[in-house]
């Protein structure tokens, strides 16, 4: 109705058609994943190339591997930004082969297990926070390819930031608690307790056992600060030029040891729903696509009428 108001109009679309039998559609906004519909998608972006697709599949693509997610952030080689130190385990028989040399020097347990594949199913949010080469090797209920990632106390806060178009917004949010030195001695040297899922955690957490703290609280007793909004501004915009898409936000921690930051997770399309006034939000993102391409329309234009002067002349 917001949208109505201010000359919007969103029609559903038939994704058993031809796209290019539909409409005609100014933009299409979508979050499908399958080969059929990019290249529906793609049939209609060539024929249709005034009008504008949120978002290419193939810049979507990219936050699909958690590997290739987290690449753009060394791209824009902002200071004090970074990704934490990860590996892949492709197989079954990879992952029960290793050993503890194959663990570079600067990863050490606890780590964080995740799917390699970030498609939206169910299995791609089973992640475990894995103490000991055990867990990791003979306890673990993910099944490979996975992602083994170095966990970092960050004082069990979160950054989220929203980012849609030119509109920024970071808002902070609960996360992992700290782990203490004992809790990790305590759990690497106990039979069967060498890796919790992060559901077993957060039950952890509301029952107070020891070693878990609910508490957003870094080493020196603080609470996290938000960071500077000229910093996260910068990582957004250059997080969108070089991954190529409109709608997406991205996953912030503050390291517990140090003023640095690193990028977890990026995802295509978020639920704004969950930000205020989501609705004013969204249009105004809507009307600046619009914005945009009338103001290609008139600079084509611009430039036809002076190719027809230079003929005529």
């Amino acid at each position: 109705m917001y949208a109505k108001q201010h000359g919007i109009c969103f029609v559903p679309i038939d994704v058993s058609k031809p796209l290019t039998d539909q409409g005609p559609f100014d933009c299409i906004i979508h979050k499908l994943y399958d080969h059929e519909w990019n290249l529906n998608l793609e049939n209609f972006f060539h024929s249709h190339p005034k009008a504008t697709v949120i978002d290419r599949p193939a810049a979507i693509q990219r936050l699909h591997n958690r590997i290739s997610m987290l690449q753009p952030i060394t791209q824009i080689n902002i200071p004090n930004l970074n990704i934490p130190k990860q590996f892949v385990v492709q197989d079954s028989q990879s992952l029960k082969s290793l050993n503890i040399n194959d663990f570079a020097r600067d990863i050490n347990f606890p780590v964080i297990v995740k799917p390699l594949l970030a498609n939206g199913t169910n299995t791609a949010h089973s992640m475990s926070l894995v103490f000991n080469l055990e867990g990791l090797t003979k306890r673990l209920e993910l099944d490979p390819p996975i992602v083994v990632q170095q966990f970092v106390n960050h004082g069990g806060v979160l950054f989220k930031v929203y980012v849609a178009g030119d509109y920024v917004k970071c808002v902070k949010r609960s996360s992992l608690p700290d782990v203490s030195k004992e809790t990790i001695d305590k759990m690497a040297l106990e039979s069967g307790t060498g890796v919790m899922s992060f559901s077993q955690i957060s039950s952890a957490v509301i029952a107070g056992d020891d070693g878990w703290s609910n508490s957003s609280c870094n080493n020196s007793g603080e609470k996290p600060k938000m960071p500077e909004p000229e910093f996260v501004e910068e990582v957004a915009k250059g997080l969108k030029e070089v991954i190529g898409l409109h709608l997406f936000n991205f996953d912030m921690i503050r390291d517990g040891k140090s003023d640095g930051y690193y990028v977890v997770d990026i995802n295509y399309f978020p639920g704004y729903e969950k930000l205020p006034c989501y609705e004013s939000l969204m249009v105004d993102f809507f009307m600046k696509i619009k914005k945009m391409q009338d103001e290609k329309k008139m600079m084509k234009k611009e430039n036809d009428d002076e190719e027809v002067d230079k003929t005529q002349s």
